[in-house]
């Protein structure tokens, strides 16, 4: 197992994966810190404002994101047509384990970027808003399981059609609806998974006042039906990859 996580890792350099997954924190950073708020007033609601930009944000980003990654991971394998040769030398589950671990860890290395940004933020321009700990918990736990759940679909897709076209096609699509969804009644939005970072988030517009143009946020409770069902849906995507590897004809 080692040897393969090695070899991964190999090929993620030629790749430049990490250089990827860094792109996408940096433009969430410089997405959001443009909207950084300036005025007292504001920075006495900042990370309520940050928490309630960022999941919109992720549901246009990550359905891509995870697309280009799930996509590239077997890209290699697929271009080079070099999957019977590996499958000579290595086992499927082997191959397999080695690949869902790295990806999983660059999902996990996103979202971390991204946490990271959240109190990089709050420090650079003064928030005075009391840092909300648990919302940031949580936060970071939707982004992981929506993320995972992503990869997984695209995955799959990515071994159905055995060309990562489909899956970024699948994912730009996605990310489309998702954004859509998050202008729809709220149970719409439970029907489009690509866009499950909105209604996991835990913040909402309470008020605004247009004489003022300043936003009220308000908190409603976690999602947690929905965070179970999304960690049940990467599970399950996760089982019909490994069935597709362990079927798949060479």
């Amino acid at each position: 197992m080692t040897g393969t996580f090695h070899i991964e890792i190999q090929k993620a350099h030629r790749r430049h994966d990490i250089w990827i997954c860094l792109l996408v924190s940096m433009i969430m950073v410089v997405w959001v810190g443009g909207l950084s708020p300036s005025v007292p007033d504001e920075l006495a609601n900042a990370y309520s404002a940050l928490f309630y930009s960022i999941p919109v944000i992720n549901s246009i980003i990550l359905p891509v994101f995870m697309a280009l990654l799930a996509s590239r991971l077997w890209d290699m394998e697929i271009k080079g047509n070099t999957t019977k040769l590996l499958y000579t030398l290595q086992s499927r589950r082997s191959l397999f384990k080695g690949k869902v671990i790295f990806g999983v860890m660059e999902i996990f290395l996103t979202v971390f970027m991204e946490m990271g940004a959240v109190l990089l933020l709050g420090k650079i321009h003064g928030y005075t808003e009391t840092f909300p700990a648990g919302q940031f918990i949580y936060l970071a736990v939707c982004t992981t399981a929506a993320g995972l759940m992503l990869f997984f679909s695209e995955f799959f897709i990515m071994l159905i059609w055995n060309n990562p076209l489909p899956a970024l096609c699948v994912g730009i699509v996605g990310a489309l609806l998702g954004l859509f969804s998050a202008f729809m009644p709220p149970i719409v939005s439970y029907f489009v998974p690509w866009g499950y970072f909105i209604p996991l988030s835990s913040y909402e517009v309470a008020k605004w006042d247009q004489a003022t143009h300043t936003v009220t946020y308000g908190t409603r409770s976690f999602n947690w039906g929905l965070l179970a069902f999304t960690f049940a849906l990467a599970a399950l995507f996760f089982y019909a990859s490994w069935r597709r590897v362990q079927k798949q004809e060479v």
